[in-house]
């Protein structure tokens, strides 16, 4: 069975420290790993847990099948195997996840985890199809709109391009994305597609302001165009400080332990934060997370899996906190009738999308029925305001608000308990 290892970093304030040795053997799609923290990173006073329901700060071995959930998060997945895979096929081979894993630019990946081969600092690895040094100026937006084009077509990328490939990227998601700096400041940026007719940048801004006008906090977001006017939205980094620092980042199905990431429950994710988050802030934070909750119901965001909620650790707290909302996107129901389901669990009647099931469960977040009440009446009121505004000041076409009230369905009437 081929195995694999190698030393994993993290970036604690000043720079990166080695925490421990990660070893990954793989035989076809069978995967397992063994971690163990290194003694002198136990001995730290400012040693955290990179995983602190699956790797607790002993001096264990801890092994599972499959990866552990930090090292998931760390590794690409949709869009960013997609790269690799594409960088792989040119030398006729297709990477392991071990190269998944590793062979990413420190500098882009999510998070404050990195890996190396050796105790001298983290390195991307480099097996025969990764190139050593990837040659060729940094892109700006309008080339990698262009290689992502190429990529989802499956046309033969121009040399300079290359390097996008290569580059990869351990943001989750199936569509096209990647990090850049752009105009001084970390940002991540999702491409709209040739010809598409359903404007998903200017909506998912829109999603993203309404939602910050119903009390959530959010990444910040803007559109550019290029290309003749193509859209970008760019989402503001935030598991990155305002100082350059990196900020350890876990995701919601690593929290909760979850096996799939569309499996469980908004309840899990609450029950899961009251055992590992902030106890200072965690009636604030489970507040915040049935907003999301009952936001998402409202917009009909169905793609609100495990990995599309996540967790980033104060470093002057020394704890968990739920991270900025982000990946808020509206769906149409278009040739559905009645009410539409979430992905995660909601309440009493499982996923259906009902606010009355949010507020069947509202213990879970610590809220009593009145809090919980008031909450849905306030958001339900905003959303019904002003959802049509927010998409017209995001540039949506004034044609695609019919479908689009298909979206915002349980909230283009008023709200009766």
């Amino acid at each position: 069975m081929p195995t694999n290892s190698c030393y994993v970093y993290l970036h604690l304030q000043k720079g990166f420290v080695p925490v421990g040795k990660l070893t990954m053997r793989q035989n076809g799609e069978q995967l397992s790993s063994e971690f163990a923290y290194g003694r002198r990173y136990l001995e730290r006073p400012n040693a955290l847990s990179i995983d602190p329901r699956q790797l607790p700060l002993t001096s264990e071995r801890f092994q599972t099948l499959g990866l552990f959930g930090c090292f998931r998060d760390a590794s690409p997945d949709g869009w960013g195997r997609h790269l690799l895979d594409r960088a792989a096929e040119e030398h006729g081979t297709h990477p392991s996840e071990f190269e998944y894993l590793t062979v990413l630019d420190q500098q882009n990946r999510i998070g404050a985890l990195a890996f190396g081969m050796d105790l001298s600092g983290p390195k991307p690895y480099t097996p025969a199809w990764r190139p050593k040094r990837i040659a060729g100026d940094g892109l700006d937006l309008q080339k990698m709109l262009e290689a992502a084009d190429a990529v989802m077509n499956y046309e033969e990328l121009k040399p300079e391009y290359r390097r996008f490939l290569v580059r990869g990227s351990s943001v989750g998601g199936a569509q096209p994305k990647a990090t850049l700096e752009f105009e001084g400041r970390p940002w991540i940026a999702k491409f709209s597609q040739k010809l598409e007719s359903w404007p998903t940048c200017r909506i998912e801004l829109a999603a993203m302001r309404l939602a910050a006008a119903c009390g959530i906090r959010t990444a910040a977001s803007r559109l550019v165009h290029v290309a003749g006017g193509r859209d970008i939205l760019l989402s503001e980094r935030f598991d990155r400080a305002p100082n350059g620092n990196r900020l350890p980042y876990l995701t919601a199905m690593s929290l909760t332990g979850v096996p799939e990431m569309h499996m469980g429950s908004y309840g899990d994710i609450a029950r899961s934060m009251r055992r590992f988050c902030d106890t200072d802030t965690l009636s604030d934070d489970l507040a915040e997370l049935f907003r999301r909750m009952v936001f998402n119901i409202l917009c009909n965001n169905t793609d609100d899996h495990q990995c599309n909620h996540a967790f980033l650790y104060s470093f002057e707290r020394r704890t968990w906190r739920l991270s900025p909302a982000y990946d808020v996107v509206p769906q149409p129901l278009f040739y559905e009738t009645g009410p539409s389901r979430l992905t995660l669990g909601v309440g009493e009647s499982g996923t259906l999308a009902t606010l009355p099931n949010a507020l069947s469960h509202c213990e879970d977040f610590l809220l009593t029925k009145e809090q919980a009440r008031g909450i849905v009446r306030n958001m339900h009121a905003r959303v019904h305001k002003h959802w049509q505004q927010v998409n017209q000041d995001a540039g949506v076409p004034e044609e695609k608000l019919p479908a689009l009230a298909q979206a915002y369905h349980v909230a283009a009437s008023p709200y009766e308990e």
